[in-house]
């Protein structure tokens, strides 16, 4: 009976893990830009090891679309300098990681382990203490599971507070950044059918607004002058309206008198935008939506670079 009270608990405690495991959470890895400075050649060994841990952990780093952070920190304990010769440089370190939410900065799991290098310039000294970071650690391994699974918890503890704020963002017209924070929320959080639900409705307000923008911006260019350059113009404009906006058919009529009272000799090679038969509305919707959300995101980081991703 004891022994299997203990199986029992030994499966309730790998289950979280196990969910995480199922659940796709990229992490890329990042330096904080506020951080004690490393050298150059540090920054790459520490980068590859670190995404080198994450590989062997089953963890994908998306280069495109940054949710979560991997952030290593140094702080120097000792340095000293023996004359020689050679000169050796000699430091104590201790490497903190941090698995962040690259947004607000919320700290999912956390490890540190003290380091120690030696070398004939300091970059040589921090080097050599990296080498002896291994990946296969599993305190290490235990850190990123960890992570993984308090990721998840984050987001079933606060999916609610997450689509009020996506439906304040929707009535104020916010729908990048309300895609942006849609796309952030695993799939394998509870209640997720919400997210998709919020997703497609934040979908088709976004594309009948940008539709509506494209076709009236199209129309006052045909509407001045119907000579081959506002002929391609404007077509090419009619081109980016998205088949589920509400101006998609009125596009196309355009589109039509375009092409029936362009000037001959007008080269003419555009076509409104269509979804793909043998691949599903919903998926090719959610590509689209992640498409916007990547732009949104590059922008954000652009105009507050508080991480350095490792490419």
């Amino acid at each position: 009976m004891k022994k299997i009270i203990s199986i029992l608990l030994i499966m309730c405690t790998a289950l979280p893990t196990l969910q995480a495991q199922d659940c796709e959470l990229p992490i890329a890895v990042a330096f904080k830009t506020t951080s004690q400075p490393v050298p150059n050649s540090t920054q790459r060994m520490i980068g590859n090891k670190l995404r080198q841990l994450l590989s062997a952990n089953g963890v994908s780093g998306s280069l495109e679309f940054h949710s979560f952070a991997l952030v290593p920190e140094f702080e120097v304990m000792g340095k000293s300098v023996t004359p020689g010769p050679p000169k050796q440089v000699v430091y104590q370190l201790i490497l903190s990681l941090k698995v962040m939410n690259v947004d607000d900065g919320v700290v999912f799991s956390s490890y540190s382990t003290d380091m120690d290098g030696v070398g004939t310039s300091e970059a040589a000294a921090y080097n050599d203490a990296v080498k002896r970071l291994s990946p296969k650690n599993q305190d290490m391994k235990h850190f990123i599971y960890e992570a993984q699974d308090r990721i998840i918890d984050y987001y079933n503890k606060n999916l609610e507070r997450t689509l009020a704020k996506v439906g304040m963002l929707k009535q104020t017209r916010k729908y990048d950044e309300a895609l942006y924070l849609l796309m952030r929320i695993p799939e394998c959080t509870n209640g997720y059918e919400s997210v998709l639900k919020m997703m497609e409705e934040v979908w088709l307000a976004h594309v009948n607004l940008e539709g509506m923008k494209l076709l009236t911006k199209a129309q006052a260019i045909w509407g001045a002058r119907t000579d081959s350059e506002a002929a391609i113009e404007a077509a090419n404009l009619l081109a980016q309206i998205d088949p589920e906006s509400n101006s998609y058919a009125a596009a196309g009529e355009l589109m039509r008198e375009i092409k029936a009272k362009a000037e001959k000799n007008t080269p003419w090679d555009i076509g409104l935008k269509v979804y793909e038969d043998n691949v599903s509305l919903e998926k090719q919707r959610i590509d689209a939506a992640k498409e916007v959300a990547v732009t949104y995101a590059k922008h954000q980081q652009a105009n507050n670079p508080t991480f350095m991703f490792v490419r």
